[in-house]
């Protein structure tokens, strides 16, 4: 399985008097610093023209595709037969480790089971919402599907890391 990551490039261009390209570089960039995950934080709790981030779980199997505009089979929330109960986002203030160099923020939401029989969740999501358009912006198909039973409790979290 590899490593997920956020990656950036880096180019640079030297050109002579009249123009002409005489080097050229490309480097992995490795600049990401907290103030991104602040950035970012700011972005998804923006109180404004900007609704809050979405995670959601489904049932689907499919291996995600980096095309995906949602999940395979989103669960619904609610009480009924196959449903479950939403909770709020959450998410932390980014923190920055000096001793490791990184910075990190989590971003969280529960799921109930409050429909009496078991809930299978196979795929988890998540969208962003800016003004009227919605992206879906993270898929990934659990390891092994989680079968709740009735009133148990699934939370989903997400951790998003930089490091330079």
């Amino acid at each position: 399985m590899s490593k997920p990551n956020i990656d950036a490039y880096l180019t640079v261009i030297v050109t002579d008097k009249n123009g002409k390209v005489v080097l050229r570089k490309r480097h992995k960039s490795r600049s990401f610093v907290v103030g991104f995950l602040n950035a970012l934080y700011a972005d998804f709790t923006y109180v404004g023209n900007f609704q809050t981030p979405d995670i959601v779980v489904g049932s689907g199997t499919a291996k995600p595709s980096i095309t995906n505009t949602g999940l395979e089979s989103p669960i619904s929330n609610g009480t009924g037969a196959g449903e479950l109960q939403y909770g709020t986002d959450s998410l932390t203030t980014p923190a920055a480790n000096i001793s490791t160099n990184t910075g990190s923020m989590t971003w969280s939401k529960s799921f109930t089971n409050g429909s009496g029989g078991n809930v299978t969740v196979s795929e988890v999501g998540a969208y962003l919402t800016v003004g009227s358009t919605t992206y879906f912006i993270l898929h990934d198909l659990l390891p092994s599907p989680i079968t709740l039973s009735p009133n148990q409790v699934l939370t989903v979290v997400y951790t998003i890391t930089v490091s330079t």
